[in-house]
């Protein structure tokens, strides 16, 4: 046997391990074997994602911070990079200088394409679920089907869920390439959340009440990426059209600028602008929100505030024309101008809330066909 044959034997050895179950602890486990060094990958957030022997200590943040680039010891470890499509996202380390620098490379580059392989794995199904979160943004399919097709990806859309958007100014190819998390890549084949790229943003939809906790680590993700990074985060929803208008909440409270920011309830003339840009927008929906505090009581009291506001309105504010048109006496109708105001800590006479509510009972009464087109058409309620 030549010298070379024991080398191009350690070389199949590690090639080997990628069809092991768990390969990449598999790889480490081999190279220790070869080298009786001890041998760990470590992510660059100083996690240590497989150590042989398990119990070693490792020096992770000045191991990462060395950024390894040739086989340099740094704390008595020699390092080589594991990159994932050209971008380093961990280091392969062995304590000593027992592993020879050609194996260990090849180590390194084997590392490289397991995780390149799951991460691809995980990114099929991400285009997957972005091409649902498509259709239901713009409402193209039904929402028994969204639900059905949701479910197939873990989602149960009866639950109430927050919607997160996040964006950051770089290549779109980065966004969708770069791993959130090496972890979900090594330990599972789901992500713990629902993520995808939609209009070259993200957008995860989490469990209700975890949204916030979601955006902020969103938003350390995407800082790494670029310097502008902004996340919004939308109310707790349930269903499908629940999502859409989390969608859309969420990516009204991002364009607030850099940082995470959450969901406001705005006035509707703010959600018109945003329907001239953004197709679709979910007016009716927009406009249940806004009308919800006097939808609930007139269900759940047999009142007719929406309907008293809609006639105001139409009647420009005039109380003896309301009145007369709603076959009721003026106290009655004062009493629920009053009771409409509390309920929706609005001033009914002022400008902006005459404009807002006006939106609103124009969008709800033209039910599913409410656009823009036909507001400006003027086929509102009469």
């Amino acid at each position: 046997m030549t010298s070379a044959d024991p080398e191009l034997a350690d070389h199949r050895m590690l090639a080997d391990t990628l069809t092991a179950e768990r390969p990449l602890h598999a790889l480490v486990n081999a190279l220790h074997g070869i080298s009786a060094a001890p041998v760990a990958v470590i992510d660059l957030r100083g996690g240590v994602l497989v150590s042989v022997p398990a119990r070693t200590e490792w020096p992770a943040e000045e191991l990462v911070a060395a950024s390894p680039s040739t086989g340099d010891a740094v704390a008595d470890c020699v390092l080589r990079p594991v990159e994932l499509e050209g971008e380093p996202v961990a280091v392969l380390c062995a304590r000593g200088q027992d592993v020879p620098p050609a194996l260990f490379s090849f180590a390194a580059t084997l590392a490289g394409i397991e995780l390149s392989r799951r991460h691809a794995v995980l990114s099929g199904r991400r285009e997957l679920l972005g091409q649902i979160l498509e259709d239901v943004i713009a409402g193209q399919s039904s929402e028994q089907e969204t639900a059905r097709r949701l479910g197939e990806h873990g989602l149960d859309a009866g639950k109430a869920h927050e919607v997160v958007v996040g964006s950051v100014a770089c290549p779109p190819r980065r966004l969708r390439s770069y791993p959130w998390n090496l972890h979900t890549l090594l330990s599972q084949q789901h992500d713990p959340h629902l993520r995808a790229i939609v209009h070259d943003r993200v957008v995860l939809v989490v469990p209700e009440g975890a949204g916030l906790f979601v955006a902020r680590l969103c938003h350390e993700h995407l800082s790494s990426l670029g310097s502008d990074a902004r996340v919004g985060v939308s109310k707790a929803r349930v269903g499908v059209r629940g999502l859409r208008l989390g969608y859309f909440e969420a990516r009204n409270a991002l364009a607030e600028g850099y940082g995470v920011h959450v969901h406001r309830i705005q006035d509707l003339a703010t959600a018109l602008l945003i329907a001239g840009i953004e197709a679709g927008l979910p007016l009716r929906d927009l406009a249940a929100e806004a009308l919800a505090p006097l939808l609930d009581y007139d269900q759940k009291h047999g009142t007719a505030l929406v309907n008293t506001l809609r006639r105001y309105l139409a009647e420009d504010g005039a109380p003896a024309a309301t009145a007369t048109a709603l076959f009721v006496h003026r106290n009655t109708l004062r009493n629920r101008l009053r009771l409409i105001e509390e309920l929706t800590g609005r001033d009914i006479d002022s400008p902006s809330s005459r404009t807002h509510f006006w939106l609103a009972t124009t969008c709800w009464e033209l039910g599913s066909t409410a656009d823009l087109s036909s507001l400006l058409d003027g086929r509102g309620p009469q």
